[in-house]
């Protein structure tokens, strides 16, 4: 019972987080509105954990909790590509920046 408190704090704690980041313009209110769609998720798993066993069966998966694992693994994989693609195109604007910066800087040769 106390580790449903403590899960349920850190999820409303990361739900508010969210919000916070989208009212800064950090995130976009479509990515926090599906980061909250996350959290709650998450909630009603720790607070009713029967759910997962539901939601599993309907998938065809025996066990609440290897569903629950295969969705974590499938959210991180996704993740973690879109880390490596923003890490790709930030690198690609970085060294398009430090080229036109070094032409500028060249000095003009005429003929």
């Amino acid at each position: 019972m106390l580790i449903q408190f403590v899960l349920v704090a850190i999820l409303l704690g990361a739900l508010l987080m969210t919000w916070k980041r989208a009212k800064q313009n950090v995130i976009s209110f479509g990515e926090a509105f599906a980061w909250s769609v996350l959290w709650i998720g998450a909630g009603v798993v720790v607070l009713l954990p029967q759910t997962t066993t539901l939601v599993a069966n309907f998938f065809g998966v025996g066990r609440g909790s290897d569903f629950v694992l295969y969705a974590a693994v499938v959210t991180l994989f996704v993740l973690i590509f879109k880390i490596f693609i923003s890490l790709d195109r930030m690198e690609r604007n970085l060294t398009e920046m430090v080229r036109k910066e070094a032409l500028r800087d060249l000095p003009e040769q005429h003929e």
